[in-house]
C-alpha cells in the first residue's frame, strides 16, 4: 500500500465508557494520530478484524473530541503517501510522513480527466494560472492548519528546483503559504543540475540523487515539512529526507499537491 485514504472511522461513547476510536489499516493511522496528538491517553491500539484497530480515549473533553475528529475528517479528504515496494529495498524511514491533494487523474476514466486538484497543478504549472496558484496556496495551507503534525513543523520549504529550471511551481506556493499562516519559510537549500529523472531507472535515479543537495545553514533537531507541486515515484522526497536526516533534522514530511497513479515515473 502506497497511496492511502482513510475510508471511514467511528468515534463512539457508551453512557458511562470512554470514548472508542475504530479506524482501518491500523500499521499506518494509529501512528499518524499518535504522533498527531501526543497529549492523548488512551489504552493502547488493539488489533480487531481486517486490518482495523482501536482504542478507548481517557478524560476527553468535547473540544479535544472535535479536534480529532477533524483530524480524522482531514485523513479522509487528503492522499496518504508511504514507502512503495519498488522503494522499500532502498529507504526505511526517512519520510515519516507524507501527503498529497488528490491523484492528478481520475480513476477508470477514459480518456484521461484530471481531478479538481489535478486541474489547478495543471494550470498553475503549466500555464502559470495565478489563480490556480492561489487556490493550491490556500488548500495546502488550510491542511497544514488542520494537521497538527505539520503545523508544528520548525520550518516549510519547497523541493528544490534544479538550477535550470526558469519557474518552479513549489517555490511560488510557499512563499504563498508563508503569507498565509503569517510564518517564515524557506532554508538555505539547494539542488545541483542533473539529468531528468523520468526515464532513469530508479539504481540509476538513487545515485544521481545522491549527492545533488547542499544546505547551507543547520536543520539539526528541526522539524522541515517540503512543498511539492507532483509526487510521483517518491526518489526525490524520500532521497531529500534521507539528505535532511543525515544533516541533523529530527523529522521530515511532505505535502505535495497531487499524486500520480504511477508509482515508477513511467519506467
Amino acid at each position: 500500500m502506497s497511496r492511502l485514504t482513510l475510508q471511514w472511522f467511528n468515534l463512539t461513547q457508551q453512557q458511562g465508557q470512554d470514548l472508542c476510536l475504530k479506524i482501518p489499516i491500523y500499521e499506518i493511522y494509529s501512528s499518524i494520530i499518535d504522533r498527531a496528538f501526543p497529549e492523548l491517553v488512551h489504552i493502547g491500539w488493539r488489533q480487531s478484524t481486517k486490518g482495523t484497530c482501536f482504542t478507548y480515549i481517557k478524560s476527553i473533553t468535547p473540544e479535544e473530541q472535535e479536534r480529532i475528529n477533524g483530524f480524522l475528517q482531514l485523513l479522509h479528504d487528503v492522499r496518504c503517501l508511504t514507502l512503495t515496494q519498488h522503494l522499500a529495498p532502498h529507504f526505511q524511514r526517512e519520510l515519516d510522513e507524507g501527503y498529497a491533494l488528490d491523484f492528478n487523474f481520475q480513476p477508470n476514466v477514459f480518456p484521461l480527466a484530471y481531478t479538481e486538484a489535478g486541474t489547478l497543478e495543471h494550470l498553475a504549472k503549466e500555464q502559470r494560472n495565478p489563480a490556480a496558484v492561489a487556490e493550491l496556496v490556500r488548500r495546502l495551507a488550510e491542511v497544514i492548519q488542520r494537521h497538527p503534525t505539520l503545523s508544528r513543523a520548525d520550518v516549510i520549504v519547497p523541493m528544490p528546483p534544479r538550477p535550470s529550471k526558469t519557474s518552479h511551481l513549489p517555490v511560488e506556493l510557499v512563499a504563498g503559504i508563508g503569507q498565509t499562516l503569517a510564518r517564515p519559510v524557506g532554508l538555505s537549500l539547494t539542488k545541483a543540475e542533473h539529468p531528468k529523472l523520468r526515464s532513469l531507472p530508479i539504481q540509476q535515479k538513487l545515485s544521481t540523487l545522491a549527492g545533488v543537495f547542499t544546505l547551507a545553514e543547520s536543520v539539526r533537531d528541526k522539524t522541515i515539512l517540503v512543498i511539492d507541486d507532483l509526487y510521483q515515484s517518491g526518489v526525490t522526497a524520500w532521497s531529500l529526507a534521507r539528505f535532511l536526516k543525515s544533516n541533523g533534522a529530527r523529522e521530515v514530511y511532505t505535502l505535495a499537491c497531487v499524486k500520480s497513479w504511477s508509482d515508477t515515473d513511467n519506467v
